[in-house]
């Protein structure tokens, strides 16, 4: 029988084993971590230089045409009855790749190339997923004209790539299976379709007759993961510190806002950064054609509805004002649609006018006064009969301010006009409008987009929405020679972190830091969701020793157990 030193030095060595084993999987599953976000981080960046680069297969022509057959080979030996997953591939490919003897002196990278290529033709969109893994999150837009061109939308300024599809076949294959996504297909009877990839990404596609290039067209509006928060529209010169101060005190005090801009100007990213100081107690409404946006708010105070397309019989259209008139009776706080294009104009002032104060929609237009214009179309499109002097009278009601966006040649982006819609009629009748901000170009460089942001008048009633709805606002920004400072701003920007949005994840402060290193100096709010991480690592660590003295104190009470067993 063994004594009781010798019994407890026995299971203090057990004791010992298991903690290293803890602690070396603690170890192993720490670096697993780091690893885990090393990637994701590398997956969400892109090039910091704003320059994309593509990979050699595809601009070398024998490389290309090596590749080509090596991809040709591998699919005829596939085997259709076996499942093919990412994984399975990227386990027989290497392999397969090197038994070609002209592949044996490739380098690493370019043999990787061969084998994404490969993977992407089979289980993805083929250059299309090339596309997406090669410019990430700088991506904007993909256009594909018809087989023999594909370009790009980078940064905001339009790239000739390499790619093209060896036959409208092909290409045809690659749509076919981006449709099946949302269970859409595509035939001459029905050459035109809008659907969406499961990332959120908007795909717009015309085939012969329609598209009449001899070739099928590709639109596809890419979706971004990484959220575009109101502070990087600043760094990126959107707009200066007076406009976004106004701002976010027009969306705490409820003001009934409409962006006007053209195609591809910033939108939708717009609303997302605004949607961010909505009080996380009403409930936000946001209706649109293909669901672009991102609330920038709790998941609990988001609702989203998408309109339905008819099928192929015509049937089961669900339009926006439907959605719109259905979402009215569904108690919403604010009403947000992605983007009013027609009837639904109707429904939005209505809901503007009818206790939905807040609500926010975009339009087409060029600048303020052209969106008033558009409006008042889209309502005589919808209610031919309406009196235009009604139209009027309710915008004047409905619509405190018009915010117009603009994408520059230079793929710059810029909020130029900030107005007030004034409660009165100009003498012909017209809507009256004061402008607040604008932004005046410097003309002596028309290459670049350069000016200054001016302050032009004082509002009237977006002051008294905000006021009623007890939002304060520091009157001397409106002065045209008050020096703002960034603290103002500042003050008025934490008290709505970006942390608490829906699908918000902690990576993306790394993923800031990647982009801007000096981030937390310029705006040290953020810091505040570093510091609740660090909290909780500290607070772990610090009860972490508790851990070993309840094994210690579990070690004590076997031992004892143990020898009053063998005792009896």
């Amino acid at each position: 029988m063994k004594n009781l030193r010798a019994l407890i030095d026995e299971h203090e060595s057990q004791e010992d084993t298991r903690v290293q084993s803890f602690e070396t999987e603690s170890e192993k599953s720490e670096e697993l971590i780091q690893e885990e976000t090393k990637e994701k981080i590398r997956k969400l960046t892109s090039s910091g230089d704003g320059v994309i680069s593509f990979p050699e297969i595809y601009t070398n022509k024998e490389l290309n045409e090596l590749a080509l057959k090596i991809q040709d080979t591998f699919m005829m030996n596939l085997k259709s009855d076996q499942k093919i997953t990412r994984d399975g591939l990227e386990e027989v490919l290497p392999e397969y790749i090197l038994s070609f003897p002209q592949a044996r002196h490739l380098s690493r990278e370019i043999l990787d190339d061969i084998q994404t290529m490969i993977i992407n033709g089979i289980i993805g969109f083929g250059h299309i997923s090339t596309i997406f893994d090669i410019a990430k999150d700088g991506l904007n837009d993909v256009i594909v004209n018809t087989k023999d061109y594909v370009d790009i939308i980078f940064n905001g300024k339009t790239v000739m790539t390499p790619f093209t599809f060896r036959s409208e076949e092909e290409l045809r294959k690659v749509i076919d299976k981006m449709l099946a996504e949302n269970n859409r297909k595509i035939d001459e009877a029905h050459p035109i379709i809008s659907s969406k990839l499961h990332d959120g990404s908007r795909v717009e596609v015309q085939i012969p007759p329609i598209a009449a290039n001899d070739g099928s067209c590709i639109t596809i509006r890419k979706f971004n993961e990484i959220p575009l928060l109101l502070e990087m529209l600043i760094d990126g010169g959107q707009m200066d510190m007076k406009m976004a101060y106004f701002l976010v005190k027009a969306a705490k005090g409820k003001c009934n806002i409409i962006v006007s801009g053209g195609t591809s100007s910033g939108k939708t990213t717009f609303l997302n950064a605004m949607t961010r100081f909505i009080d996380e107690n009403e409930q936000l409404m946001v209706i649109e054609d293909t669901r672009e946006m991102q609330p920038q708010m709790p998941c609990h105070s988001i609702r989203q509805y998408e309109a339905r397309m008819a099928n192929e019989e015509g049937k089961g259209a669900i339009p926006l004002e439907y959605l719109l008139r259905s979402a009215l009776r569904s108690s919403p706080r604010r009403i947000i649609v992605g983007e009013c294009r027609g009837p639904e104009i109707v429904v939005m002032l209505n809901a503007m006018n009818t206790g939905h104060p807040g609500s926010m929609t975009t339009v087409h237009a060029d600048n303020t006064k052209e969106a008033l214009v558009r409006i008042e179309n889209m309502y005589l499109e919808a209610r031919p009969s309406a009196n235009i002097g009604f139209i009027r009278t309710q915008m004047v009601s409905a619509v405190d301010l018009i915010i117009q966006l603009v994408r520059f040649p230079d793929g710059s982006r810029k909020l130029i006009a900030v107005s007030e819609i004034e409660r009165r009629m100009e003498d012909n009748g017209v809507v009256a409008l004061n402008d607040i901000f604008k932004f005046n170009r410097d003309t002596s460089d028309m290459k670049k987009t350069k000016g200054e942001f001016q302050v032009l008048s004082t509002p009237s009633r977006t002051v008294d929405q905000m006021n009623m709805f007890g939002v304060d606002i520091d009157k001397r920004v409106f002065d045209p020679n008050f020096e703002m400072p960034k603290q103002m701003l500042i003050e008025a920007l934490e008290t709505d972190l970006p942390s608490v949005m829906c699908g918000w994840r902690d990576e993306f402060i790394d993923v800031f830091l990647e982009r801007d290193e000096k981030l937390f100096h310029k705006w040290p709010h953020f810091q505040r969701m570093k510091r609740e991480e660090w909290w909780v690592t500290y607070i772990y660590f610090l009860l972490l020793p508790y851990q070993y003295y309840l094994l210690v104190l579990d070690s004590i009470y076997i031992i004892f157990i143990q020898n009053y067993t063998t005792k009896d």
